[in-house]
C-alpha cells in the first residue's frame, strides 16, 4: 500500500460524463496491483475541499503507470475528472482483495464476467491483465450492460479480447445496443448452457442482488465486487461496512469492512 502525489500523463473523454485517466506509478505499485483493487484519489491543490479522497478501481497498468476510470457523479469526482495532463493527483493504494487469481489455470470452467454500468472499470481490469499478458481468454464471456450505448464505454477494446477467446453480449435498458433488457436475463440464459460456470459480477447494489439471486438457483460459484461508499479506504472510519453470513458457522452474520476485506466477496456470503 502506497502513499505519493503523481503526475497525470493522458487524459481520454469515454462519454458525456465518463473520463479515463492514466497515471504515474512506481514498479512496485504496479505489481502491487491484481484485477479487482483499487486507488483512493484526490487532488494535490492543499485546499482539504472535499476533506477526503474518492475510490476508483484500477482498470489498467503497466510498467509504471495506472488507468482509473471516473464517472462525475459528485464534488469528487468532478474534481477530479476535471484534472489535465500534468496535473498532479495525490494517490492512496492499491487498495483492497481483488477478484480470486486460481482462474482457470487450474479449472476447466468457464468464467462468466457481468458488468453493469460503471462496473467494467473492475471487470476489464481482468480482462486487460489478461490481454497484457496474452493469456487465453477460451472459455470467458462477458456480459457487459448499461442504461444506454452513451454508457458502454471501451467497447473496441474490449472486443479485441475476442482475439484471446472471450466472448462477448452487450445489453441496454432502452435497447440502443444490443439486446433490450437486463444484464442478468443474459447471465440466466448463459448460465442454462454453461452451468458449471464461475461469475465475476460487479455493478450497482440492485444488479448485484439479482446476480445473487441467479446464484443461488444455479447454485454456481460467484464473486460480487461491492460499490458501497468509502471514506477513507484502509478500514479505520467503517463507512463502507456491509452485512456478510461469518465464516464461523455458529456466529452468524458479521459486519464486514468492504475497503479491507473486499470490495470483492463470495456471492454467497453477502447479505443485502
Amino acid at each position: 500500500m502506497y502513499l505519493f502525489n503523481t503526475e497525470i500523463v493522458f487524459k481520454q473523454r469515454l462519454s458525456q460524463e465518463i473520463y479515463r485517466l492514466r497515471l504515474k506509478a512506481t514498479k512496485d505499485f504496479c505489481q502491487a496491483a491484481t484485477p479487482g483493487k483499487f486507488v483512493m484519489l484526490g487532488t494535490d491543490d492543499g485546499l482539504l475541499d472535499p476533506l477526503l479522497r474518492r475510490p476508483f478501481g484500477i482498470c489498467r497498468w503497466g510498467e509504471n503507470w495506472f488507468e482509473v476510470i471516473i464517472k462525475v457523479v459528485g464534488k469528487g469526482s468532478c474534481q477530479v475528472s476535471g484534472l489535465v495532463k500534468g496535473d498532479s493527483v495525490a494517490v492512496h493504494g492499491p487498495l483492497g482483495n481483488g477478484y480470486p487469481n486460481d482462474k482457470l489455470e487450474n479449472e476447466q470452467r468457464p468464467l462468466i464476467l457481468v458488468a453493469g454500468g460503471m462496473g467494467i472499470a473492475s471487470i476489464a481490469s481482468y480482462l486487460f491483465s489478461a490481454l497484457d499478458s496474452n493469456q487465453s481468454l477460451a472459455g470467458t464471456f462477458l456480459l457487459y450492460g448499461a442504461a444506454s450505448y452513451s454508457e458502454l464505454i471501451m467497447l473496441n477494446e474490449l472486443t479485441a479480447a475476442s482475439a484471446l477467446g472471450l466472448k462477448m453480449q452487450t445489453i441496454t435498458d432502452d435497447g440502443s445496443c444490443g439486446r433490450q433488457g437486463l444484464v442478468t436475463q443474459l447471465l440466466t440464459n448463459e448460465l442454462q448452457n454453461y452451468p458449471q460456470s464461475r461469475v465475476f459480477a460487479c455493478g450497482p447494489e440492485p444488479m448485484l442482488k439479482s446476480v445473487q439471486k441467479v446464484l443461488q438457483r444455479t447454485e454456481c460459484d460467484g464473486f460480487l465486487s461491492l460499490e458501497n461508499r468509502m471514506a477513507c479506504g484502509f478500514g479505520v472510519c467503517l463507512g463502507c461496512v456491509q452485512t456478510v453470513l461469518s465464516k464461523d458457522s455458529n456466529a452468524g452474520v458479521e459486519m464486514a469492512k468492504v475497503c479491507t476485506q473486499g470490495p470483492v466477496f463470495s456471492a454467497q456470503q453477502v447479505v443485502f
